[in-house]
């Protein structure tokens, strides 16, 4: 038997994929897909890990709007539309695959350890004991599981405060990007007059100033707050027979702290071949998770001079032609062209790296 440890869509995804095993599926909260923690924008790369319904689609993505300091803006006009999702729905639909599939389901049971036995594994929850063959670690960015198996390592975790809310002078299909409010900030719209506004950072302080900045007048319908992993090169998915994957194994891109995509992926290696998961996953995934670090790092040292020369660049039409036409879940198929057209983008790299190093003198 094959434990899964969370419902959210990697664990989900995951139990929908494997075959030829019986799965058990333990879910802490009694109501799949609540609370959400998540602005749940899907890029089009979804549709080449698995197909979803179109009805839990609420809107589309088809502009970017990056403004800066200056309130200086850049429009971003998508080749792709990215998908704006009913999340909760997103993550009962995988659920319910994972059920079609033949999972069995326990909800509102907490994994609380395990411990080995001569054929694999006693597995505890708040209520029973279970013998199992195998684990799998997808209950979110403080797993249970990671820290029984000594695969939590040194995990580092940002902030995110999202709120739904009804928010004035929405326009339709344009997604809002504040460079320097927080690490990153967003005002994604589900219609005219309803978006999902969110800023994330290290620092509660300034977090909840921009936070208090970015909704301005909106009226807050529902707090969608959560904690993220920041991404670590070095964090181990595996050990005997227990796996990571999703937000447990910290495989969330640092550029705009998404993990969806990854977590699905990393879903479907494990199920495909669990002897190579690790391997495959750190070969086929782990640069562009790596990239995306060493972006936000060094985006995080960006001033407001800078930022308003980042949209400066932006601006020029052959790289607004290189931002539209790639996925920025990917962003080594994209970076590289940007760094050979645009020379002024190593002279702005290079004012980065000093404020890099004065930040570690003081």
């Amino acid at each position: 038997m094959i434990s899964v440890i969370g419902a959210g869509p990697a664990g989900s995804f995951y139990s929908s994929k494997v075959k030829d095993a019986d799965v058990c599926l333990f879910e802490e909260h009694t109501q799949i897909g609540r609370p959400v923690a998540c602005t749940g924008i899907l890029t089009d790369s979804i549709n080449r890990v698995t197909r979803f319904p179109r009805d839990l689609i609420i809107n589309y993505v088809k502009q970017f709007k990056i403004i800066a300091p200056n309130n200086k803006a850049t429009y971003i006009d998508l080749k792709k539309k990215n998908y704006v999702i009913d999340r909760a729905g997103f993550d009962q639909h995988l659920f319910e695959r994972a059920v079609d599939n033949g999972a069995q389901v326990h909800l509102g049971e907490r994994f609380t350890g395990y411990k080995k036995t001569r054929s694999g594994y006693q597995l505890q929850t708040n209520k029973k004991k279970y013998e199992t063959d195998m684990i799998v670690g997808a209950d979110g960015p403080k797993s249970a599981v990671a820290q029984a198996a000594g695969l939590y390592g040194k995990r580092q975790f940002i902030k995110g405060w999202q709120a739904r809310c009804r928010f004035p002078a929405l326009e339709p299909g344009v997604t809002q990007i504040h460079l320097n409010l927080g690490e990153f900030s967003w005002i994604v719209p589900e219609n005219e007059h309803i978006a999902r506004v969110g800023v994330i950072g290290a620092d509660t302080a300034r977090l909840q100033q921009d936070y208090k900045k970015l909704l301005g007048n909106a009226t807050i319908l529902e707090d969608q707050s959560g904690i993220i992993p920041l991404y670590n090169p070095k964090q181990t998915l595996q050990k005997d027979k227990i796996s990571l994957i999703g937000d447990a194994a910290t495989q969330v891109k640092a550029t705009t702290y998404g993990g969806i995509i990854y977590g699905l992926l990393a879903g479907t290696y494990l199920s495909e071949n669990p002897a190579t998961y690790q391997e495959r996953f750190n070969n086929k995934l782990g640069r562009d998770l790596w990239i995306s670090l060493k972006m936000r790092e060094w985006m995080n040292t960006m001033n407001e001079e800078q930022s308003n020369t980042l949209i400066d660049i932006f601006q020029k039409k052959h790289n607004i032609d290189i931002l539209a036409n790639h996925d920025r879940d990917f962003p080594s198929k994209f970076i590289v062209q940007l760094l050979l057209k645009e020379t002024s983008l190593w002279k702005l790299g290079f004012d980065m790296f000093k404020n890099k190093l004065f930040s570690r003198k003081q």
